[in-house]
């Protein structure tokens, strides 16, 4: 578009609209010429107003790249999360709004005044910061492999209070679990890679000015990630080095039936599904009851108990000394 003569607001929306999708126009005419409080009528009220010459030259190279396919929030450097902005770069995932079930999910439990959150793969670390401000004095910790990705979420972290502690690490590696004797989580909550490059449906060139590190997963039909964060998960907790209460995880809706039996085999109990999000429970928090010969959930007392004690039990002592073949250090919560 001709940046040396002087043009309105009006006529270079006109332009804009002739190029690329109006929507597109509208937004990138208002995040360049309106100022930051305004919405989006301020464009119909001030069509009359000069751009300066900055300010053409702004428009129009954010025009070129979404003409070249970059997505709008990487043009605008911005996406709404949850109803909060969020400030976006090729480095992360665009925020979408399938991932809000996973907090709608997490908002339906019955937690502590002070929870304690773990997401595991952060990115632009909207899911912990959401947490975080949905839950004000909660603890929150997250994670991400990406150095990038941290810096990103650490800035968008101290544009929504700052609360959030970030930590460069690969699933549940350099976490310092090790060192952490009986850390207990209320949730761990993880948008992991799922994405199967061999499914029909997926669009490769509208995702692919995003980090294909953080969409896709090769094996097991796009649930290979998972399957580690499990495994890890499970060998922290048969150490007594990590006890949670509950795992949020999000898939596609193809693959919930396949995750859902790897989480049962990792000794947690499904709960629910919401949109693309997965609810289990961490399977210390049911013991065997020998009377109605299957497992139950213990009462709020037990497990306040156990958190305090650091003592997990997989049935009533009464109970386990009626049954003797009960082997309560290999408890299977898989049905």
């Amino acid at each position: 578009m001709e940046n040396k003569r002087v043009m309105n607001v009006k006529t270079w929306l006109q332009k804009a609209k002739q190029r690329i999708d109006a929507l597109d126009a509208e937004l990138i005419a208002h995040f360049v010429f309106a100022p930051r409080r305004s919405d989006r009528s301020w464009l119909a009220a001030h069509g009359d107003d000069q751009i300066s010459q900055p300010q053409l030259r702004r428009a129009n190279v954010l025009l070129e790249k979404r003409l070249r396919g970059v997505p709008l929030a990487y043009v605008l450097e911005h996406k709404e999360f949850y109803g909060r902005d969020f400030w976006v770069r090729p480095g992360v995932l665009i925020p979408r709004p399938e991932t809000e079930s996973l907090i709608d999910i997490i908002k339906e439990l019955d937690l502590p005044q002070q929870p304690k959150f773990l997401e595991i793969g952060t990115g632009s670390g909207c899911i912990a910061i959401t947490l975080a401000l949905e839950y004000p004095q909660a603890e929150v910790i997250a994670s991400d492999i990406s150095t990038k990705a941290l810096g990103i979420a650490e800035r968008n972290d101290i544009r929504h209070e700052g609360r959030v502690e970030f930590v460069q690490a690969n699933l549940l590696r350099d976490l310092g679990l090790d060192l952490m004797q009986g850390e207990h989580f209320d949730v761990l909550v993880a948008n992991l890679p799922y994405v199967n490059k061999d499914w029909e449906w997926v669009d490769e060139n509208s995702l692919s000015h995003e980090p294909s590190t953080a969409l896709y997963a090769k094996g097991n039909n796009g649930l290979s990630i998972y399957q580690r964060l499990l495994r890890e998960i499970s060998y922290h907790r048969n150490l007594d080095e990590l006890w949670l209460d509950y795992l949020v995880l999000e898939a596609d809706p193809c693959q919930h039936e396949a995750l859902i039996k790897m989480a049962e085999k990792a000794n947690f109990t499904y709960l629910k599904t919401d949109g693309y999000a997965l609810l289990f429970e961490d399977g210390w928090r049911y013991w065997w009851d020998w009377r109605k010969q299957g497992y139950v959930h213990k009462t709020p007392e037990v497990i306040a108990d156990e958190l305090k004690t650091g003592m997990i039990s997989y049935c009533p002592e009464e109970d386990c000394m009626l049954e003797p073949n009960i082997d309560p250090g290999n408890p299977d919560f898989s049905e």
